[in-house]
């Protein structure tokens, strides 16, 4: 049975949950983000995973690669690699990542998939098929950091896409680009770390959620 203790703190978060809910217009949203920043937005707000980029990360050049010809269509993993095999093997063994046991799925275009989070490459394709099934193609948000060899060019070009519903967090402003959020918390380094931590501090996360353009239409 459930201690009086644990049924409070399992009460207090669907409260948190109810409370941060009523603040949205949209609950059906699917977040494609290059780290875990969209697995704790669905987890602050207490909503299923409409998305399969949860608890991964995608370096910053093939994130891009994503971007530039996105489509729900190609979202399907072809294999699995070692990590002695990653064109990131060097970033990973300067981020002490090469020595640690997680599953590197491919996408098309040779996009690597870090499912950081997850122990085999089974558990890793099925919770990603799972959830490719999920994705709302007609309220997409596109979020995008800086670090895993973000440069300013590409800061710049995820700026810049056509794609809407676009946010990217980064440790130094970048005049002109509109859809940059600057946390100056983090000014003294390379990079925004843990970003879903302080975001609230920076923007209004659900009025940035609420204004999400809808499509019409579902294009893949």
């Amino acid at each position: 049975m459930k201690t009086m203790k644990k049924k409070l703190k399992e009460f207090r978060l669907k409260l948190k949950h109810f409370y941060h809910q009523t603040l949205l217009k949209h609950h059906d949203f699917s977040i494609i983000s290059n780290n875990c920043w969209g697995t704790r937005t669905y987890q602050k707000y207490g909503l299923p995973y409409a998305s399969p980029f949860q608890s991964l990360f995608i370096f910053a050049p093939d994130y891009m690669r994503l971007m530039r010809d996105f489509s729900i269509d190609k979202l399907q993993i072809s294999h699995f690699i070692e990590h002695e095999n990653s064109k990131y093997k060097t970033q990973l063994i300067a981020q002490n990542l090469f020595e640690t046991s997680y599953p590197i799925g491919i996408l098309h275009n040779d996009i690597e998939l870090h499912f950081l989070h997850y122990k085999t490459p089974e558990d890793a394709q099925d919770k990603w098929n799972r959830r490719v099934k999920r994705i709302n193609a007609n309220k997409l948000i596109f979020k995008f950091s800086d670090g895993n060899l973000s440069t300013e060019t590409l800061i710049r070009e995820f700026d810049a896409l056509e794609h809407k519903n676009k946010i990217c967090f980064t440790s130094k402003p970048y005049a002109g680009c509109k859809n940059v959020i600057y946390m100056s918390r983090f000014k003294n380094n390379d990079a925004v770390d843990l970003e879903w931590k302080y975001d609230s501090k920076y923007c209004n996360i659900h009025k940035f959620i609420n204004s999400i353009k809808v499509k019409s239409h579902s294009k893949h």
